[in-house]
């Protein structure tokens, strides 16, 4: 179903059966969209190992997608989101650093 395959932004969850965690985890990172995914799982190992393996900027563990805490940075990968959001991040995407290199013509300073 195309749904599936789209950012919606609404009340839609399309539904796909998988029959493995490995075949759940290769739907997750064929999207072209990574914003976030949930993991649901009385395993919380698991649920690392497979949060670590989703391709995606943020993992939900027993949650649906929230934006979380403002200290938390909440980023998208692949075609959804640009950079990454929240306090510190959100200053440094805005920030330009910028280098200016001054070749005078004789040296201003001293070695040693």
């Amino acid at each position: 179903m195309r749904i599936a395959w789209e950012e919606p932004f609404g009340p839609v969850l399309p539904v796909i059966r998988i029959s493995s965690v490995e075949e759940g985890i290769h739907h997750c990172n064929a999207s072209n969209f990574g914003l976030q995914g949930c993991v649901f799982t009385k395993d919380i190992n698991k649920a690392i190992l497979i949060g670590d393996a989703m391709e995606t900027g943020t993992v939900q563990i027993n949650s649906a997608p929230a934006r979380g805490p403002d200290h938390f940075p909440f980023q998208g990968i692949k075609d959804s989101g640009i950079g990454s959001q929240g306090i510190t991040n959100s200053i440094n995407m805005m920030t330009k650093v910028k280098t200016t290199v001054i070749n005078l013509p004789t040296p201003s300073y001293t070695m040693g």
